[in-house]
């Protein structure tokens, strides 16, 4: 068994159990992939994979491999990552979800100038994800993360809010316009927006949106109501152009609260850079 088994396994179970999908991804032939599984599984006399109508699934023995498999590969990438950046020209990898981006991330950058990065923006599913399977280092989100394997320091409180124009008027149901479902802000603003209802007795209609610029410039021309972050909106609020319509209920208000976290995998190796960009981010 060598790394190239475990790469080729990993990237399988990746792509949803997928060999051409692996095959495209690693730029090797199908039967290649193939083979590499076939070795693997006569290795230990064990099925990675039941093969049912043309399709893979990982068995529990798939399973448990799959996991020590993804932690040596991770392992040996920390070790190459870690040479590299002893020569100072490997970037930190850094992840943020749209919200903290916006909010945290510059400021977060221009603390650490000295820093070579590599930023990915993304919803906090994705930024999970990407955690997990090693193409990020380290990453500030808003929303929530469900796997035990990464760590979560807290760094801000936010609050989120209802916003309109104060020249909207809703005709029959109101409109709220909100962010995609899979991002941490939805699932805050879904959870206001239940609370509001059940308060209301009203049906809103949602319309779902990934750029929260455009979002904001809906909500300006007056289209709906959103429910956004107040640290995104500070210049709107203070023009006049949105205005703060969240209702009293506590029950609502205190669904909207949240906490930003610097989140990274608990078997992340702390280089340099790691440290000294966790450590600004503790100063927060």
């Amino acid at each position: 068994m060598t790394l190239r088994h475990l790469t080729v396994f990993i990237t399988v179970v990746d792509n949803g159990c997928s060999i051409t999908k692996a095959s495209e991804m690693l730029h090797i032939a199908q039967p290649s992939v193939s083979q590499t599984i076939a070795e693997l599984e006569a290795q230990y006399g064990i099925k990675l994979f039941d093969r049912l109508n043309r399709h893979l699934y990982l068995t529990p023995q798939g399973e448990k491999l799959a996991g020590y498999a993804r932690h040596l590969i991770n392992g040996f990438t920390e070790l190459d990552e870690m040479m590299k950046a002893s020569t100072g020209t490997m970037p930190l990898r850094i992840g943020a979800s749209f919200t903290t981006g916006t909010v945290l991330l510059p400021e977060l950058l221009q603390k650490n100038s000295s820093l070579i990065a590599e930023v990915s923006v993304c919803n906090t599913g994705d930024i999970e994800h990407m955690l997990l399977t090693s193409r990020l280092d380290i990453a500030v989100v808003e929303g929530k993360i469900m796997s035990p394997d990464l760590l979560q320091i807290p760094l801000m409180r936010d609050e989120l809010v209802f916003a309109a124009s104060p020249h909207y008027t809703a005709n029959g149901n109101p409109v709220f316009i909100l962010r995609e479902k899979g991002s941490g802000t939805r699932e805050l603003s879904d959870a206001m927006l239940n609370a509001w209802s059940a308060k209301t007795k009203l049906q809103p209609v949602v319309w779902e949106m990934a750029n929260t610029q455009t979002i904001c410039a809906f909500a300006k021309a007056g289209q709906g109501t959103t429910i956004i972050s107040r640290s995104l909106i500070r210049q709107e609020l203070a023009s006049g152009a949105l205005i703060d319509t969240t209702p009293a209920d506590k029950n609502v208000r205190n669904s909207g609260v949240r906490v930003f976290h610097l989140v990274y995998h608990k078997d992340k190796y702390i280089d340099g850079r790691m440290k000294q960009f966790i450590d600004s981010c503790k100063q927060k």
